[in-house]
């Protein structure tokens, strides 16, 4: 600003009091000018037209002229100095605050000019002295403050352009999420569709199974009958009917020995039946029970088998093995028995039939080559009987187990049934 320099002031106790109100005016000046030009806004004192009456030094900052180059100047005209568009947005919002100064308002408003390449916050505050309590406008009407905010449109416009992106990166990342879930919904469908065909298919295996194996003893049993009741009688017929003959005087020795070894070897056809209907089904299985079948084919196996002592504790009674389980037992017992004559090399096999609490236990360990060995006959161990066995036993609603400890230790097999409740109050009170 412009700084009307006084000469050296004489003495105060020679100053008039117009000379020491003077001195105080231009030392008030001086104190306010150096105040406004260390600011960092355009301010500007604006007569009742609007002309710039004073302006602080930012307007030399910011290459808009002079001090005294821009005295006179309207404030569009300042900024604006080529510009004569009355359609010019800075000239309107300038216009309606200098009519709310004019009313006594004080008037604020925000703009980004291309022009000067600044965003500016422009605030227009009216001033007036109160003189016996009336408004008197001065010779400055108002004081126009422009601040440049350039730096916070610029943040807000960054901070928008980062919003924007992380909206659009959210928007993407949610799409792709949603497109992932959809994926993943549509896969677990899939694969719970697949378990219950999976569930539904086990379950008809299941039936077909119990059904195959249900079929497979009515089959044994009948052909068993069939061989004992029919093609057995028929043979014992004609074996009695031989001895009849032998009998007769008339026969010579020639014939007799021929009829003796006929005899002979209708006799061994008799046992070799007898052995193939009791394998088939066995008649002490459905005349006395599981327990009792259970010693009758360990008694016959010791028989088939005199090299490999066998150790049989069958401690439960046909009633307390359940009628659902008879046949399975025994079944069981036979493959398991038949798998250690074939595979296992042992000397000694025990077999144990027991209850404990509400279990039915099937036990048959041996002292054989065991299941780590690896030959064919320990490959042979654990193939197709093992699994059959393994079957059977889940089938039911048991349990098998088969173990073995270092080579040359044998091999433990074990089949647990859990009993229902019915089925063990009827075994205790059988």
């Amino acid at each position: 600003m412009t700084i009307d320099r006084e000469q050296r002031s004489p003495p105060a106790d020679v100053l008039s009091d117009t000379q020491r109100t003077r001195a105080s005016i231009a030392r008030a000046k001086f104190e306010w000018e150096t105040t406004v030009d260390g600011l960092p806004n355009l301010i500007c004192l604006l007569d009742p037209a609007g002309r710039i009456v004073r302006v602080n030094r930012v307007v030399e900052r910011w290459n808009l002229g002079s001090i005294i180059g821009v005295l006179g100047r309207d404030l569009h005209g300042l900024l604006h100095e080529r510009c004569g568009s009355e359609a010019c947005p800075l000239h309107a919002q300038l216009s309606t605050a200098e009519m709310g100064a004019h009313a006594g308002e004080i008037r604020e408003f925000e703009l980004r000019d291309r022009t000067i390449g600044r965003a500016l916050h422009v605030t227009l505050r009216p001033m007036t002295r109160v003189d016996d309590g009336a408004a008197v406008s001065a010779g400055c009407f108002a004081v126009a403050i422009l601040a440049d905010v350039t730096p916070l449109h610029l943040a807000r416009e960054a901070l928008q352009t980062v919003n924007a992106e992380l909206e659009k990166r959210v928007r993407e990342r949610t799409d792709e999420l949603a497109d992932a879930n959809r994926d993943l919904l549509n896969e677990i469908m899939r694969r719970e569709a697949a378990e219950q065909a999976l569930r539904r298919s086990r379950h008809e295996l299941e039936i077909l199974s119990r059904q195959q194996i249900a079929s497979q003893e009515c089959e044994r049993k009948r052909i068993a009958r069939e061989l004992h009741d029919s093609v057995g009688q028929q043979l014992n017929a004609i074996k009695y009917s031989l001895e009849g003959i032998e009998g007769a005087a008339h026969i010579s020795e020639p014939q007799l020995r021929v009829l003796r070894r006929a005899i002979s070897g209708l006799q061994g056809a008799l046992e070799e039946l007898r052995c193939i209907a009791m394998n088939l089904r066995p008649a002490v299985l459905d005349d006395l029970g599981a327990a009792s079948a259970v010693s009758w084919f360990c008694r016959e196996f010791a028989q088939s088998y005199p090299a490999l002592q066998l150790h049989e504790v069958v401690s439960v009674c046909d009633a307390e093995v359940p009628a659902r389980l008879g046949t399975v037992v025994f079944r069981c017992l036979q493959e398991l028995l038949n798998n250690v004559a074939k595979h296992a090399q042992a000397h000694t096999v025990f077999v144990t039939l027991s209850r404990r609490m509400d279990r039915l236990v099937l036990d048959v360990k041996d002292d054989g080559i065991g299941l780590e060995k690896p030959t064919p006959s320990v490959a042979l161990r654990s193939g197709r009987g093992i699994r059959n066995l393994r079957e059977r036993a889940e089938m039911t609603g048991g349990q098998f187990t088969l173990s073995s400890g270092a080579a040359g230790s044998g091999s433990h097999a074990r089949i647990e049934w859990r009993l229902a409740a019915a089925e063990s109050i009827k075994a205790e009170n059988g």
